[in-house]
């Protein structure tokens, strides 16, 4: 669920970045950063009662529906829609990650030297050239920022646990209601009255402060990575 919601949010915060850095007029540049800024800062049951109110009953009779129409053939679509859903938490998740990741690539677009700039100008190249040589120079960041947004999202809880549906089984379609791992240890860690209960709630929180700083770890990689780049490429 997690990759998907990543996937979701791939085009949505590099496009996001692009227009406000490149493309965007510097009065709308201002109140889009400011818009995204704020909404990396919304409380996270804010995007769950969203999207368990408003989007998840929407979704479910239009694009839900018609997912389910044309490709229900395929196991990860098929089964009835629900309004709640795997897919349904994953295009939250995307929706929440998407300003953070974008700010994430904002920065780092901005930091390559504006020579390479002139060197492609120089060349007879027009802007979109330009984008497309930015964004090849700054992947490794790219995919740093993103890293770092899959860990954010892996341990997102009330969100998911909000539009997920709650469902503890293992279903292959994206539409069917299930559970994660935060989202099972928060509504069910009440009932855990045993020592061994409360012993493997513990360790599913051991395994995701694991992946948290798997990925926190990958994400400082990648970005040291490009910074050390950039900073090579300025003094050439």
């Amino acid at each position: 669920m997690t990759t998907v919601a990543v996937l979701l949010a791939i085009p949505l915060s590099i496009g996001l970045a692009i227009f406000i850095a490149e493309l965007s007029p510097k009065a709308v540049r201002d109140v889009l950063i400011n818009i995204s800024d704020l909404m990396a800062a919304f409380p996270t049951v804010v995007y769950g009662l969203w999207g368990l109110t408003e989007l998840g009953p929407f979704l479910k009779s239009t694009l839900f529906a018609f997912i389910n129409r044309y490709l229900g053939f395929l196991p990860v679509f098929s089964g009835t829609p629900t309004g709640v859903s795997y897919l349904l938490a994953s295009m939250v998740l995307a929706v929440m990650i998407s300003p953070f990741a974008s700010s994430l690539i904002r920065e780092i677009y901005l930091q390559v030297p504006r020579s390479l700039d002139e060197g492609v100008y120089a060349l007879g190249l027009g802007r979109w050239e330009v984008v497309r040589i930015r964004l090849g120079f700054i992947k490794r960041g790219i995919v740093g920022a993103l890293t770092l947004a899959f860990g954010r999202a892996v341990g997102e809880t009330v969100a998911v646990a909000m539009t997920v549906g709650g469902v503890v089984a293992i279903n292959k379609s994206l539409l069917s209601p299930g559970i994660t791992i935060p989202a099972y240890i928060a509504n069910l860690f009440g009932e855990a009255f045993s020592t061994v209960d409360v012993a493997s709630f513990f360790m599913l929180s051991l395994i995701l402060l694991g992946i948290g700083t798997a990925f926190l770890a990958a994400a400082r990689l990648f970005t040291v990575s490009e910074q050390r780049e950039v900073r090579t490429y300025g003094k050439a």
